[in-house]
């Protein structure tokens, strides 16, 4: 059996990966996580620090995937889209560790272009 850490605590993993991959640190990619975290250090939040210190990014796709079911999955994506797209665009290295994810995880193509979808109008501050 895979190892696995808690379901919130892997959501908040896949948020750190994501945020951390460009090398920048955004107020709105933060703001997201705050949100998720309920804007208070907890014990999900201090496992998923813990095993980002402690765990090369290749394996924590996999250890998050396991400790996801399908539509935690799915959530996981929409946050990690929208952590990724918060700056207007994705760069690539976002790209590639959101492919690995996609890649990993038993989400649909299908899922993925609707949830990419949302995000792109929900983060449109073109028309405004």
């Amino acid at each position: 059996m895979k190892p696995t850490i808690p379901p919130k605590a892997a959501l908040l993993l896949a948020t750190i990966t994501i945020t951390a991959i460009d090398g920048e640190l955004d107020a709105h990619e933060m703001a997201i996580i705050n949100r998720l975290d309920g804007f208070k250090t907890t014990d999900d939040w201090n496992t998923a620090i813990a095993v980002w210190n402690d765990t090369p990014l290749e394996d924590c796709i996999p250890l998050v995937a396991a400790s996801l079911d399908e539509k935690q999955q799915r959530i996981a994506m929409a946050n990690m889209f929208d952590i990724a797209m918060a700056d207007g665009y994705l760069d690539e290295a976002e790209n590639l560790l959101l492919r690995a994810y996609a890649n990993t995880f038993e989400v649909s193509e299908a899922d993925i272009e609707k949830i990419v979808d949302v995000i792109t109008i929900k983060n449109d501050r073109s028309k405004f």
